[in-house]
């Protein structure tokens, strides 16, 4: 607990000295904000960006000129974008990704719009990766929507981005089918000069044109000569990541060329490149590659070494994406709080109240742990009640199962007899929906399969071991089980209608057979 409170009272700390920067900030032009704002995140001064932009976003109202809304929706969507890619807080980048959106749209800001949707498509990429389902099948159609965004609003630097994210998606994964379109319309379109990257990507989908029409050597030497493909005025993370693609595309290919050795090599490289650029959620994916590559070959020893590190790598980025969200919620409190009236706060003051709050915060996961072991104590020991409810019935059945042995002794029934009744009994119980009426009675039973109620109560007595009422409400709690399994069923009505319609009266009697027969509630079945 001491490191945890000495830990967020240090990150108080410096948030407290990079929110003074707001009342510095406050007053400047909307356009020297953005300028600022980009050209901090250019020269990774993440935080700094983050005022710049957070000062810029809030400054939005219907009552600023169309240009200076553009300023603050450019703003809004740089905050979406560093809490995105660079704080990996998903909860917040959704937050600014949805204000941004709803500016552009009742302001027909079109090309906003389109760096919105690349936005949106990126953030459901990195939910996608976090998910526990190896075998995800990646979603292409936000990058679709914001290619097509991207070419209305002629936002040409976008429709790069978006084709060459289609690329590795659909190459990586076996959808290039799903991609014909979009490719054929981009070779169409005149990408212009000033594009950084319009020869790699013009390269890309030249690879992936080759090996859609399997001429894997050519796409092969394509993807390899990618890494060799001037990009100008981008950042270096951002060209690490052109770099990452190259790669993946080549084990893609040497896949399909059966050259094992060189694609466990494409694989190491890239853990390499995102290990060393701390591009945390690519290199879990490579962790997860390597994982596979050595699933497919029968190399458990290795396979699970690789398992346990993309578990760790995985449960590491999530906690620390926890810690920054901490630290960057208590960031953005304080940024909205100053608003246009911002105030100097002692840090000392800050780093106080912080502490108290993670002390707080503390005993809470401390009680609310202690709160789970009691549940847990108290779910263990009504199972084992269950259990031990169980076993006596059996007991119980079986005493009466003996005395009913006794008490029939003097019956003209022989087995045989008494076998083919049961028979009956069961096939009457099948097939008849007066079953499942309320007040269905061992006569009408008998009336169903012609023989004497006395008969039918010793046959079920002693061919199952229980009373009429025991085999009715098996019977009945077994129907329930299947209408309860049933969609459709399940979809239309109410748990107590379910038990009404199989004969029971009310809903705690339906509960309470329904609990002796299977160990568990309706509503928990």
């Amino acid at each position: 607990m001491m490191l945890a409170v000495a830990s967020l009272a240090t990150l108080a700390t410096e948030a407290a000295a990079r929110v003074q920067n707001y009342d510095r900030w406050k007053d400047l032009p909307n356009q020297t904000l953005l300028d600022m704002g980009n050209e901090f995140w250019h020269v990774d001064e993440i935080d700094s960006a983050l005022v710049c932009f957070m000062i810029l976003s809030n400054r939005y109202n219907e009552k600023l000129s169309e240009k200076e809304k553009k300023y603050s929706c450019g703003a809004t969507v740089g905050v979406a974008n560093l809490y995105l890619q660079q704080y990996f807080d998903y909860q917040m980048a959704n937050r600014y990704i949805l204000k941004a959106e709803k500016i552009a749209t009742s302001n027909h800001f079109e090309k906003q719009l389109a760096h919105i949707y690349i936005a949106k498509a990126i953030l459901s990429d990195e939910l996608n990766n976090l998910s526990d389902n190896y075998q995800s099948r990646p979603n292409l159609m936000p990058w679709k929507k914001a290619y097509q965004q991207a070419v209305k609003s002629q936002e040409m630097e976008g429709a790069c981005i978006c084709v060459a994210t289609l690329i590795s998606l659909a190459v990586g994964n076996g959808l290039g089918n799903e991609i014909e379109e979009e490719l054929k319309d981009f070779n169409r379109i005149d990408i212009p000069d000033s594009i950084p990257y319009k020869n790699f990507v013009i390269n890309l989908c030249s690879g992936a044109t080759a090996f859609a029409h399997k001429d894997y050597e050519q796409a092969l030497k394509i993807f390899k000569d990618l890494s060799h493909v001037t990009i100008r005025d981008i950042h270096p993370s951002n060209s690490a990541k052109f770099n990452i693609v190259s790669l993946s595309l080549q084990s893609v290919v040497l896949d399909s060329l059966h050259r094992d050795v060189e694609v466990l090599q494409a694989f190491k490289e890239i853990e390499r490149i995102t290990t060393e650029q701390h591009i945390d959620d690519q290199s879990i994916n490579a962790l997860d590659l390597i994982r596979g590559y050595y699933t497919n070959h029968g190399n458990t020893a290795l396979a699970q070494e690789y398992e346990l590190k993309y578990y760790k790598a995985k449960d590491e980025f999530i906690n620390r994406s926890k810690l920054l969200s901490v630290e960057q919620q208590q960031f953005l409190l304080e940024l909205e709080e100053m608003g246009e009236e911002v105030k100097d706060l002692e840090a000392q003051k800050r780093v106080r109240d912080v502490v108290l709050v993670s002390v707080a915060l503390l005993a809470l996961l401390l009680i609310g742990f202690l709160i789970y072991l009691w549940r847990n104590y108290q779910s263990t020991k009504q199972r084992n009640l269950v259990q031990y409810q169980r076993i006596q019935e059996l007991l119980s059945l079986e005493q009466e199962r003996n005395r009913q042995g006794e008490k029939y002794k003097s019956s003209p029934m022989d087995d045989p007899a008494k076998d083919e009744l049961l028979q009956r009994v069961y096939a009457a119980m099948e097939s008849h929906q007066a079953v499942y009426e309320e007040g269905f009675t061992l006569d009408q039973l008998a009336q169903l399969v012609g023989a004497n109620p006395n008969y039918v109560s010793q046959v079920i007595n002693e061919k199952k071991g229980c009373n009429y009422n025991n085999f009715l409400n098996e019977y009945r709690v077994k129907e329930a089980c299947r209408r309860l399994s049933d969609p459709e069923t399940r979809g239309t009505y109410t748990v107590e209608a379910i038990g009404q319609s199989v004969g029971f009266k009310s809903r705690t009697n339906f509960t309470a057979i329904f609990k002796r027969f299977t160990g568990m509630t309706p509503a928990a079945y």
